[in-house]
């Protein structure tokens, strides 16, 4: 029984083996650099973003810090989507990039005394919605180099949610309860301007993903930019690439201004259509 098992097993790695030999070698062959012609291209992206973030308020000269690690905000990470879109016809074209995300995070409190006790808990929720538009335009397109510049818009809305209840006990029954809820949203349109592309290494499948660009709305504290740099590889159906992506934009409130910078390590996978 235990030879026909390990029989079984050792055929199966020689399989897998020789399968992943067929798809390195078929990965070898495919040229990374996109084709510039007169006919559409179109390619559709879906990514897994998992950034640390660094937060800053300011209010009159008082400012505030916080920091929250990659293993944080995937704790208290929500729904989610990040995805991006393509379209080129001979050097022009149009791209969309979109990072949606709610994190979230609750907190409660018990104090006994002798006859009565208080308990009061409350609930947050942050929704942020990313939208990057911007038209393209090939500006270098060789077997090693593929280069575009963009320039379009990122519209940005951030809601906070607090949800907050307390209750007052006096020989175990409630005489008093209360609760509340509470919503807070900003957003900012900026134009930006960039520049994306992929450089080839040596003549294999292999390719290095770049991406920057950076705007600024209008007053004093508006600003934006997003960069990413990575390495990729090439099949017959598209590509994936695990890259560092960073963005940076600030919104303004009644109260003051929060400037949210987001940066790690993203894995996607782009389809050619």
């Amino acid at each position: 029984m235990n030879v026909k098992t390990n029989t079984q097993s050792i055929k199966s790695l020689v399989v897998a083996a020789l399968l992943l030999i067929g798809i390195t070698a078929q990965a070898q062959t495919i040229n990374p650099m996109p084709k510039v012609s007169d006919d559409w291209r179109f390619s559709g992206a879906i990514s897994a973003w998992a950034p640390a973030s660094w937060t800053t308020t300011s209010v009159g000269r008082l400012t505030k810090s916080s920091e929250t690690s990659i293993s944080d905000n995937i704790s208290s990470a929500g729904s989610m989507a990040m995805l991006t879109g393509e379209a080129h016809k001979g050097n022009w074209g149009l791209m969309a990039d979109l990072v949606y995300w709610q994190m979230g995070g609750n907190g409660a409190g018990y104090i006994p005394h002798t006859r009565d006790s208080v308990y009061a808990g409350a609930n947050g929720k942050m929704t942020q919605t990313m939208l990057t538009v911007a038209g393209t335009y090939t500006a270098y397109n060789s077997p090693a180099l593929y280069l575009d510049g963009l320039a379009g818009a990122r519209y940005i809305t951030s809601t906070t949610t607090i949800n907050s209840s307390d209750e007052i006990f006096v020989d175990g029954s409630v005489v008093h309860s209360s609760s509340a809820s509470r919503s807070f949203t900003n957003q900012t349109t900026d134009p930006v301007i960039g520049f994306k592309g992929r450089a080839r290494i040596s003549n294999t499948s292999w390719f290095v993903p770049f991406y920057a660009d950076a705007g600024k709305g209008p007053g004093g504290n508006n600003t934006t930019w997003q960069t990413s740099l990575g390495v990729g590889n090439a099949y017959s159906w598209g590509d994936i690439t695990l890259a560092y992506r960073a963005m940076y934009f600030d919104l303004k409130s009644q109260m003051g201004v929060t400037k949210y910078l987001n940066a790690g390590p993203q894995l996607s996978a782009t389809m050619n259509f």
